[in-house]
């Protein structure tokens, strides 16, 4: 118990050290150690908001499957395995940061206009978890990754 305890206050300390930096870089093995030892990942889980100051690790938290070594935008960038969103997928943003930014998508209104994209996401505001809705484009949305349980035969676009 005690264990958990003190990595969760490393890793806060850790997550705090680099909040100015965007979503930051994040001692990814630390993380999994922590999370492996931890009921985390749930949508609904309130330990989400434990992850306020950087954005991949709130998404991974919404997403548990979001693969690791996201911390530059080229990383990001290297996953993106849809050209459109799904509740569940995780948008990638490109910022004038060399981190770009990754967002959880909550909801999408599939009627065909305007189309609008629901974001929870972190540090889009330094250190808040907040949720933003607009079009792909008005979000600057690149594309976005999605897992394979988020695309279904009546999708449309290639994944």
């Amino acid at each position: 118990m005690f264990g958990i305890q003190t990595r969760l206050l490393s890793l806060t300390l850790l997550t705090v050290a680099i909040a100015i930096t965007g979503c930051g870089p994040i001692d990814e093995q630390e993380l999994a150690s922590v999370q492996s030892e931890q009921e985390v990942g749930s949508t609904e889980s309130a330990l989400c908001t434990d992850y306020c100051d950087n954005c991949v690790l709130f998404a991974r938290c919404k997403a548990p499957n979001l693969p690791y070594g996201l911390t530059y935008w080229s990383d990001k960038v290297a996953v993106i395995n849809s050209n459109h969103a799904h509740a569940g997928c995780v948008a990638m943003i490109p910022t004038s940061h060399v981190y770009g930014h990754a967002a959880y998508v909550a909801d999408v209104d599939f009627a065909p206009t305007p189309n609008r994209i629901t974001l929870r996401e972190a540090n889009w505001q330094p250190n808040t978890c907040s949720s933003r809705t607009g079009t792909k484009d008005g979000l600057n949305i690149r594309n976005f990754w999605c897992p394979g349980s988020a695309h279904t035969a009546g999708c449309s676009g290639p994944m």
